[in-house]
């Protein structure tokens, strides 16, 4: 398997100061989110684009990938990572499950809660699985299989975000009476946010070490 730690040799002191500037970066952004969401601006009404979700769930996966483009050192250390971190960390998705609970009190639909949650969970299970074979194993980073499980943890989320969207109003015989509008109101907005973009930046950085490394 191809060494993809870091040498810090290579490295110096940089290291460890990128990763202060991401830390920092993550908690600015979360910062903000929690900001925002104290002040009402994700909470809009039914009838209106839910606009302020959708920019914050977009905006650090676009600014991810415009770094990618634009900033080669950013780039060869997101490819250096070793990939059984990221995946991983896919394992807290199963944390999702939490989406059932809040259903089951009555404050989300099924509509939305059963596959967003259940979704996640899978995922979240798999995942602890994926990262063990991966670390007996990295030959697998390459295969179909393995992009596979990551190609299926980024489309529960389009599942979770386009149901979340259409359960913002009711749909009959699927949402009545409860909605989506929870999710973007403080904790649960957090979720979609800045969890989401951040599990997606992690799907995204392996498998652009799937298809780079051979």
């Amino acid at each position: 398997m191809t060494d993809m730690t870091i040498s810090p040799r290579k490295t110096g002191s940089r290291g460890p100061t990128q990763l202060r500037w991401l830390t920092a970066g993550m908690l600015a952004w979360a910062a903000l989110v929690v900001t925002l969401a104290v002040r009402g601006t994700f909470d809009v009404p039914p009838n209106a684009p839910a606009l302020p979700t959708v920019a914050a769930m977009a905006t650090p996966v676009l600014l991810f990938a415009a770094a990618m483009i634009a900033a080669p050192n950013l780039r060869a250390r997101a490819m250096a990572l070793v990939p059984v971190l990221p995946t991983h960390f896919q394992a807290w998705r199963i944390l999702g499950g939490l989406f059932l609970a809040v259903y089951a009190f009555g404050h989300l639909p099924g509509f939305f809660a059963w596959p967003a949650g259940l979704g996640d969970v899978a995922v979240g299970i798999a995942a602890a699985f994926v990262a063990l074979t991966l670390s007996r194993n990295g030959d697998i980073l390459h295969r179909g299989g393995f992009r596979t499980f990551h190609f299926l943890g980024l489309s529960n989320f389009v599942i979770a975000f386009a149901t979340g969207l259409a359960a913002r109003n009711a749909i009959s015989g699927f949402v009545t009476g409860v909605t989506t509008a929870p999710m973007g109101q403080i904790p649960l907005v957090l979720i979609p946010a800045f969890v989401v973009p951040a599990f997606i930046i992690l799907h995204l950085i392996v498998l652009m070490q799937s298809y780079a490394r051979r």
